[in-house]
């Protein structure tokens, strides 16, 4: 873990409406996962704890009064990105998403993939639930948004909304979205973490590679049920200029709390108080 001083800064942007008002606010120290969680590092927690994830799980419809409705939309399963191979104009983000059954953790792309040689990548198709379990297990915690955006900053200064970010940065979409990745940042698709340089704190693709789960309930939108939804942050290797300009410490996006995807991960933090705990039972 890196170890993030405390400091004021000022958060929020004015590039997509859910990134205003810009506000200062502090932050206190924190220790932090130098890179995002990997395969390797879940499937430890999934060994030990014999725990099973959200995606492997059929999810219950069943409410309160409410009979069980079947339905292939609750089999287990994960949102995947595919590239389409007719290069003509989307106008909908359903035109490259698509929800396929036995995608999970161990199976990212759906079921005939796999993570076998990728023990250094991020964990994806992973939900909130499970990311805070894990974190728990740790003894850690998942990040508030601000304790997120203040160790994406590095200690510097936010990018301006129309520089674009370094091939050597991060892991972005270069060419046009969502029909040609052109890979000039070495990767298309996922990276293994840490290829790219650290920012000011000593921490790795914190823009960029997968979205991460805060623990921050979705506030901007009111017509989202906030107890359903949790603030994600840092963009993917799916950010493009044309598209989505979310490679930056301000964005941030609602995810729903039970749907995995292709393109979100985590990784957690341990605070001071905490740490200082850990401290005392190892002495």
């Amino acid at each position: 873990m890196v170890f993030i001083p405390s400091g004021k800064f000022r958060k929020g942007d004015s590039v997509y409406p859910e990134e205003s008002p810009v506000y200062e606010t502090s932050v206190s120290s924190f220790w932090m996962d130098e890179t995002e969680v990997t395969n390797d590092q879940f499937s430890e927690f999934v060994s030990k704890t014999g725990y099973i994830t959200e995606a492997e799980t059929k999810l219950s419809t069943k409410g309160k009064g409410e009979t069980t409705l079947d339905s292939d939309l609750f089999t287990p399963g994960a949102v995947v990105f595919h590239q389409p191979t007719n290069q003509r104009e989307k106008s909908s983000p359903l035109e490259w998403w698509n929800y396929i059954p036995g995608a999970n953790w161990r199976h990212p792309e759906g079921p005939g993939s796999s993570i076998e040689g990728k023990g250094s990548y991020p964990v994806v198709a992973i939900t909130y639930r499970d990311a805070g379990l894990y974190a728990e297990w740790k003894g850690h915690s998942l990040p508030t948004e601000v304790e997120w955006e203040w160790a994406a900053r590095g200690g510097g200064f936010e990018k301006s909304s129309n520089e674009n970010i370094s091939i050597k940065e991060a892991n972005t979409w270069q060419g046009e979205f969502p029909f040609l990745d052109e890979g000039k940042d070495g990767f298309i698709g996922i990276s293994p973490v840490g290829c790219y340089a650290k920012n000011g704190f000593g921490l790795y693709d914190m823009i960029g590679n997968v979205w991460e789960f805060t623990s921050d309930s979705w506030i901007p939108n009111q017509k989202l049920d906030k107890t359903k939804y949790h603030t994600i942050k840092g963009g993917s290797f799916l950010c493009a200029p044309n598209y989505c300009k979310r490679y930056r410490a301000a964005a941030k996006q609602p995810q729903e709390d039970q749907l995995a995807s292709s393109h979100i991960g985590f990784r957690t933090i341990l605070r001071m108080n905490s740490y200082k705990m850990k401290i005392k039972e190892n002495l």
